[in-house]
């Protein structure tokens, strides 16, 4: 499903409405760039895309697929896909929620295919665009914005863990039966958050090396390690 589409130009956003695929493909060419946001899309509404916008089948391939890793990828035509891990603490269940987000990048258009609930990109959007010096570098303010988000809706999740942590902890130290099922069950939410949070800092190190990126969001990406124990 697509949730926005919109051309950016000089820092601003060209249309109030979402733009038609084969209209934004075609503005490519005139400057500027195309954010297109996708949630949870069919095979057919992704060929489309993938044929609109001329994306290699291999990355089309990958973005349907769930990652247990945050990775980056690139393909032919200055295309990269970057993959990043959701996550979302749900306090009612007491347990991690993930989710993914594939990211094409490209210097004239910025595709996101998100899956899963956590991290809804449309804040993300709305506050790039009320910033146009940043808008005006280009797609990958875009990239940067959508990881600003990611990295901010893991503080929740520190702090979620963190409570679980120390209620168990005085479970185990006032001698009451120890929560043998809730620790294992705790300890894989620690590894799947482990792995979401600390192969970032690779693909943030690797799209940093590619283009310059706004200062303000490399601060945030910093504070993504994780400091429960």
């Amino acid at each position: 499903m697509i949730i926005d589409c919109a051309y950016y130009k000089d820092g601003h956003r060209a249309d109030e409405g979402a733009v038609p695929l084969e209209e934004a493909a075609a503005r490519c060419s005139e400057g500027g760039f195309v954010w297109l946001g996708l949630f949870e899309p069919g095979e057919e509404e992704l060929a489309q895309v993938q044929n609109v916008f001329g994306l290699h089948e291999l990355a089309v391939e990958d973005a349907q697929n769930i990652h247990l890793r945050p990775k980056i990828e690139t393909y032919e035509g200055d295309v990269r896909l970057v993959i990043l891990r959701t996550a979302r603490y749900d306090d009612h269940a007491e347990e991690v929620e993930f989710g993914n987000i594939a990211v094409f990048v490209a210097p004239t258009f910025v595709i996101t295919v998100r899956r899963g609930s956590p991290s809804r990109l449309s804040e993300a959007r709305q506050r790039l665009e009320q910033r146009p010096e940043l808008l005006a570098a280009g797609s990958s303010s875009a990239l940067w914005a959508i990881l600003d988000e990611v990295v901010d809706d893991y503080a929740p999740v520190v702090t979620g863990l963190e409570r679980d942590i120390d209620e168990i902890e005085a479970t185990v130290f006032s001698g009451a039966v120890a929560p043998t099922e809730r620790i294992y069950s705790l300890r894989n939410e620690a590894t799947g958050f482990y792995r979401a949070v600390h192969p970032l800092l690779a693909v943030i190190t690797s799209s940093r090396s590619r283009r310059r990126s706004p200062p303000s969001v490399i601060c945030s990406a910093r504070c993504c390690r994780p400091t429960w124990r």
